[in-house]
């Protein structure tokens, strides 16, 4: 089922980003809810690194929300890079060429300024 397809793909991503010393926090602005915004904080506070991800399957690649995700997740990056913040934004999916060729013509398409979107599979 799609929907269980989505949700293995965040649980295996965030397992993996648990283990590599993030904590998963509050979407960082009201109107860009991705899938998984984590944090690296150092023991003073201080934030070291964030990921964002927005993990489709297959079907919705190329959806109307999707689309309105990634420019805003694109937006976000470039406003903490400008901040001079470590961060790295993923457009999560799943392992087959058919999916890859897709998510990269998605982000093609988008013409996002400084696109700093990678395509992960799991």
């Amino acid at each position: 089922m799609p929907s269980e397809n989505h949700e293995f793909l965040i649980r295996s991503f965030r397992s993996s980003l648990f283990k590599r010393g993030f904590k998963e926090e509050k979407s960082p602005m009201p109107v860009f809810r991705p899938d998984i915004f984590a944090q690296k904080i150092s023991k003073n506070g201080k934030i070291i690194e964030e990921v964002v991800v927005e993990a489709e399957i297959k079907q919705t690649l190329f959806s109307e929300h999707t689309t309105h995700q990634l420019v805003l997740m694109s937006e976000y990056l470039n406003h903490r890079k400008n901040k001079k913040i470590k961060i790295k934004g993923y457009l999560l999916i799943p392992k087959g060429k058919q999916a890859l060729a897709l998510a990269r013509s998605l982000l093609n398409s988008l013409v996002l300024s400084g696109n700093h979107i990678l395509i992960l599979q799991r």
